[in-house]
């Protein structure tokens, strides 16, 4: 199972759907795959990921907001649908297919918490090499997008420095080969 997540991107940009960008690996692998095509995003990005990874709505996953999102009188409330991190109290795809013999992987954007307990090593991913925060500059200077972000990077739950001639693209496709090639001679899917 691969599932691609790329932020403010049309299904429609790309050749599998009609798009006019030529997309040829992306053509391929939905050759060879399954396209699904009746998913409804939300506004922002950290809520619709909650909804991907958990099959819940993103109140129900706890991210009803971003953290970056500054509303005082909303965070007063300790609304459990607006913690603006993942909650403990639901499941993630990751966590039931490693509980099924999967291998999980994740590289690139988690935003989906920080720190003890938040990072995608936690919530089922195997290994995993992220970008906790929203985002920012794609090389390796960690421009934020947004003054209260920062950019900090984990490999299975753990900071890491990226490299010098770091590029996210790059970076995290190399990470997620070596992933996957690492495990590959015990057959178990992905």
């Amino acid at each position: 199972i691969l599932v691609i997540v790329a932020d403010d991107l049309g299904y429609s940009d790309i050749a599998p759907f009609g798009g006019n960008i030529e997309t040829p690996v992306i053509s391929q692998l939905a050759m060879a795959g399954m396209q699904f095509s009746n998913y409804h995003v939300l506004p922002t990005c950290s809520p619709t990921r909650s909804a991907l990874l958990t099959g819940n709505d993103n109140h129900v996953a706890g991210l009803g907001i971003m953290s970056e999102m500054d509303y005082p009188a909303l965070h007063q409330l300790n609304l459990p649908g607006y913690r603006a991190h993942l909650s403990d109290e639901v499941v993630t795809i990751p966590e039931l297919l490693r509980s099924n013999g999967y291998h999980t992987y994740m590289t690139g954007k988690w935003h989906l918490g920080e720190g003890v307990g938040q990072d995608p090593h936690d919530r089922g991913f195997e290994e995993s090499f992220i970008l906790g925060t929203g985002g920012g500059s794609h090389w390796n200077d960690r421009k934020a997008l947004a003054p209260p972000q920062h950019m900090a990077y984990t490999r299975n739950g753990l900071e890491v420095e990226p490299p010098q001639d770091f590029y996210s693209s790059r970076n995290y496709t190399d990470s997620m080969i070596s992933f996957i090639d690492r495990n590959k001679s015990d057959k178990q899917p992905f």
